[in-house]
């Protein structure tokens, strides 16, 4: 992180909420690719997404899989996400996380389902 040139998001925001507009929130996958700290806060809408993936470099085809049923998903977040910007702002950098009032998902924060069968998948 610390060696990044940009913050910028891609695609942006206005984007991302462009096309959430136009499916549907409850029909939005959302990957991102954690390699920064990331808020997924109240304004933006996209804590209204259907699913939200956290990919960390995974490729397209493995992404897919998940999404497809093809394989069962499992993971858990090698560290917390924060709440609000300001939690990451005024966070502690020597501290684990975040109070727990700026914790959105704590560290080990995971899912995982059961195998689907290809007549449960629609």
């Amino acid at each position: 992180m610390a060696a990044s040139t940009s913050w910028a998001v891609s695609p942006t925001l206005a984007d991302i909420q462009a096309v959430m507009n136009e499916v549907g929130p409850a029909r939005t996958i959302l990957c991102i690719y954690f390699r920064q700290p990331y808020v997924l806060d109240e304004e933006s809408g996209l804590r209204r997404a259907g699913a939200i993936l956290a990919g960390f470099g995974a490729s397209d085809g493995a992404l897919m899989d998940v999404i497809t049923g093809t394989v069962n998903p499992t993971g858990k977040l090698p560290f917390a996400l924060a709440r609000t910007r300001q939690a990451i702002v005024v966070s502690a950098p020597d501290a684990p996380g975040y109070p727990e009032a700026d914790t959105l998902f704590p560290f080990g924060f995971g899912l995982g389902y059961g195998p689907v069968t290809r007549t449960e998948r629609r």
